[in-house]
């Protein structure tokens, strides 16, 4: 015979939902391994006068930056964690976990995991290049970051607006 607070616990909890979360979880291990914070030094090949930041995204199909290279590190870190506050107004089962790594990427965290998805902020070095007739002008082939995908949300992209 059971009570009626047992039946309760029964309905409350969700199989399912409870296996697709420890199997987010066993994929989140492994791409921690996959994608470690500390990895090895890089020899740079060419001098680097600036320093700017941007988060990067790392899906199926590779890495994607998610806006634009910026200034400083804090304005990249307040931007991911928008563009992961925004995501966890759409992130159904997930959304209390882009909450909560919103948060972390605001107190100083540099790579949180979500999913199948690694979210990293990311150095990005910007470099004068120089010739024998000294720094090269602007060419016609280059390209500025692409409007469409810049994913901050509010006044800085053209994402979705962000409720405070």
């Amino acid at each position: 015979m059971s009570t009626n607070s047992e039946e309760a616990a029964d309905e409350a909890f969700d199989d399912a939902a409870a296996r697709r979360l420890l199997e987010l979880g066993q994929r989140e291990e492994a791409l921690r391994r996959e994608f470690p914070v500390d990895g090895p030094v890089w020899e740079r090949t060419a001098v680097s006068h600036y320093t700017a930041y941007a988060a990067m995204l790392h899906e199926d199909r590779g890495w994607r930056q998610l806006f634009p290279a910026l200034p400083t590190e804090d304005e990249a870190r307040t931007d991911l964690r928008d563009v992961l506050r925004v995501r966890a107004l759409d992130g159904g089962e997930l959304s209390s976990r882009f909450a909560r790594a919103a948060e972390a990427v605001a107190e100083g965290e540099d790579q949180v995991i979500i999913g199948d998805d690694v979210y990293r902020l990311v150095r990005v070095e910007e470099t004068v290049i120089m010739t024998d007739h000294g720094p090269q002008t602007p060419q016609r082939h280059d390209r500025e970051f692409p409007e469409m995908l810049d994913e901050r949300p509010g006044p800085r992209g053209p994402g979705q607006p962000l409720h405070d």
